[in-house]
């Protein structure tokens, strides 16, 4: 069965990489949520998608110039709720691990550069939380979440893309990885899938949120689909096993 995961967590319900957005995930039933960590000045992981922060006179601080104490201060909320603050981490993880949740932390890369460090610290924060066995790292830099390895060997990795790529599979075999993270898009190929499926790399696709390619990814049971919708989602998946099961009880009895 295709699991469910909330892009940002449920970011339609509440307002994305915030606490009240996995929070949201988790009670209407998602299998795991996808995150985005940046590092700030102080080397602390933060969860934000962009790497930079708007400040009250309109202008955008990058993330790697703030403080974690500096990043606290503001409100990324939806000026409805809240307010809502920029996450460490650590924190997520404490949310998530009384809930069985997955979780999928990309690892972004700073407005210029690479963040030096980074992945040591993904790897001493999720080892702290307890959670290696439920945490895969992704990233588009592929040289940096091969890092990972020098910190953490047991934990899951999986490379991002946008783009089509000729032979993902092998590619993903070469980096010595047990899944990727293709952009839906990507899958859309005649034969993408089955290929894959034949040289055992796990597929999660993002972001799935067209209802014909949901559709198409939970008949063709790829192992997870990243959505911003996971209730929407979840509702989807429900309906297609309702549909499978009375196909069953319809079909005619062949006889012996």
């Amino acid at each position: 069965m295709t699991q469910i995961w909330a892009h940002r967590g449920a970011r339609l319900a509440a307002p994305e990489n915030t606490l009240a957005a996995f929070a949201e995930a988790a009670a209407v039933g998602a299998d795991g949520v996808e995150l985005d960590v940046h590092l700030t000045a102080d080397d602390r992981l933060v969860v934000r998608h962009d790497p930079e922060l708007p400040m009250p006179d309109g202008s955008l601080v990058p993330l790697a110039a703030l403080t974690r104490a500096e990043v606290a201060l503001a409100d990324v909320g939806d000026g409805v709720s809240g307010p809502h603050r920029v996450p460490h981490l650590w924190e997520v993880l404490d949310l998530l691990e009384p809930t069985g949740l997955t979780v999928n932390v990309e690892i972004k890369v700073g407005c210029a550069a690479p963040y030096r460090g980074i992945a040591q610290a993904v790897a001493e924060t999720v080892r702290a939380a307890r959670m290696s066995e439920r945490v895969i790292v992704s990233s588009f830099d592929h040289v940096g979440l091969l890092e990972m390895r020098e910190h953490d060997d047991a934990l899951a990795l999986a490379p991002l893309y946008s783009e089509g790529l000729a032979r993902p599979w092998d590619y993903a075999s070469m980096l010595g990885v047990g899944a990727v993270h293709p952009h839906i898009a990507t899958l859309r190929r005649p034969g993408e899938v089955e290929s894959f499926r034949a040289a055992g790399i796990a597929i999660r696709p993002w972001t799935v949120n067209d209802p014909t390619d949901l559709h198409a990814m939970l008949l063709a049971e790829v192992d997870a689909v990243m959505v911003d919708d996971p209730a929407g989602a979840l509702a989807a998946r429900r309906a297609l096993a309702r549909q499978a099961a009375a196909d069953l009880t319809t079909q005619p009895l062949v006889p012996a």
